[in-house]
């Protein structure tokens, strides 16, 4: 890439099922009008993002900007974490999800998300990091990690091509409601405390919403030092997840006897007696048959334009 600014926007013209592409002038204009010049690169493949991001940390950019949904956010954070330098993170929330943005009060708004980006301090947040089956070497994560029912959701929710936002999410949660996935046996280690269960729904939580509407992670925090760990204490029939699920909306479920949640301040590692479990980080799959993951926790790891 040729670099002429001291910001890098990294635009992935296919998220929001392609309407991201038709914000590409709105950013131009965002920027010129306050006299910033912008250098801004296009993804045209899954996983892209995480070289051109590390390829413009490499290069100097003082800034580095995510135009895209949820997927492209965790693609830029990736790069950036990867390089020995650190830019700090933009966001500008143009995707079908937008979780992150959502929890971090990032607006949707392009001229909103652009001045936050130039007239507000980057400050630290806490990043997970997660091993496991197509992430051997390390996924980094923002917002957060699923496994059972909330990935299986997740991967229905993206296969839709004609159906966007959160109506695919919940298009895709009655889809899966009616296929719902055997509990896992399964081994979990939260720093010093190990816990045997069987459950079908574990969320290991930096971030609060997941799935377009999914209060996950109703107490997470960005930047605690804490990664919330969210799960099911028992397996659940078809009855009790749809009344359970409601309360997600509302995130209020861990006022019910059916869910409890562990702080993560260092490590998560979770086995399954099977290799069946289906794992995603901020929504992108890593697994649909892992036995065994890890979580570690990464205080501070990411400096990010947010409103506090």
């Amino acid at each position: 890439m040729k670099k002429t600014s001291n910001i890098l926007c990294i635009l992935n013209p296919n998220a929001s099922k392609g309407q991201a592409i038709t914000k590409v002038d709105k950013i131009k204009e965002s920027f010129r009008k306050r006299n910033q010049s912008v250098d801004i690169i296009f993804t045209s493949q899954r996983k892209q993002a995480i070289t051109l991001a590390l390829q413009g940390a490499d290069e100097g950019y003082d800034v580095i900007i995510a135009a895209g949904g949820d997927g492209t956010v965790n693609e830029v954070a990736n790069g950036i974490l990867k390089s020995d330098k650190s830019p700090s993170f933009g966001i500008i929330p143009i995707g079908r999800g937008n979780d992150f943005a959502y929890t971090a009060n990032i607006p949707c708004d392009v001229d909103k998300a652009v001045d936050l980006i130039l007239s507000s301090p980057a400050t630290d947040i806490d990043v997970g990091l997660l091993y496991g089956k197509d992430a051997a070497d390390g996924r980094f994560f923002i917002n957060g990690a699923g496994i059972g029912f909330e990935p299986a959701v997740n991967f229905k929710a993206s296969s839709y091509k004609h159906i966007n936002g959160v109506a695919s999410y919940l298009l895709a949660f009655l889809h899966c409601f009616c296929f719902i996935p055997k509990p896992y046996d399964i081994e979990m280690r939260v720093d010093d405390k190990n816990i045997n269960l069987k459950t079908q729904q574990i969320s290991i939580c930096n971030g609060r919403r997941m799935g377009g509407a999914f209060i996950m992670g109703p107490r997470a925090i960005i930047n605690d030092g804490k990664l919330d760990v969210v799960y099911a204490n028992r397996p659940l029939k078809r009855l009790k997840i749809t009344r359970l699920a409601l309360r997600f909306f509302s995130g209020t479920q861990l006022k019910s006897k059916y869910m409890d949640m562990l702080n993560a301040e260092s490590v998560v590692d979770i086995k399954s007696a099977r290799a069946e479990m289906k794992i995603h980080v901020d929504g992108e799959e890593i697994s649909r048959d892992a036995a065994f993951c890890r979580i570690e926790m990464v205080k501070k790891g990411l400096r990010l334009f947010y409103n506090r």
